[in-house]
């Protein structure tokens, strides 16, 4: 099995750049949403649910009503948006829980699981929305 982010994650990501780029100032509604990104309204919902909650999004209602970002794009990280709707990535189970390796403390390979997971944390959390809403940004 490989590992990978779920669906609901990518999406949150794609929603979230989404309203980065177009709706701070202006609602934006979960049609024009789904039209933009791609992602069912019924998908949409449940994941703006789980963003409203977290108080990185909200909802206005009315005519004129849709969703709009709470939060500013440079303090989005990926890691952020990846430990919210999934709880993080774990490359190994025994860097969280030790106590379920018998060889833990014997393990010749711990290290290397503890600086790759290192690495990649550090990677998700060097990543903000921010860095991503302009076309002429490249990451490095």
């Amino acid at each position: 099995v490989r590992m990978k982010l779920s669906a609901k994650t990518r999406y949150a990501a794609r929603l979230l750049l989404y309203l980065a780029k177009h709706g701070m100032d202006q609602p934006i509604s979960s049609s024009l949403l789904a039209s933009k990104t791609g992602i069912s309204s019924q998908f949409i919902e449940q994941i703006l649910r789980q963003l409203r909650l977290a108080g990185i999004t909200g909802s206005v209602r009315g005519a004129r009503g849709g969703h709009i970002l709470l939060r500013k794009p440079e303090d989005l990280t990926f890691g952020y948006i990846v430990n919210l709707m999934e709880g993080g990535i774990e490359l190994s189970g025994c860097l969280e829980n030790p106590e379920n390796c018998a060889r833990f403390d014997a393990c010749e390979v711990r290290r290397a699981w503890e600086s790759l997971q290192s690495t990649l944390d550090g990677v998700f959390e060097s990543i903000t929305l921010r860095d991503l809403m302009h076309d002429d940004h490249l990451l490095k």
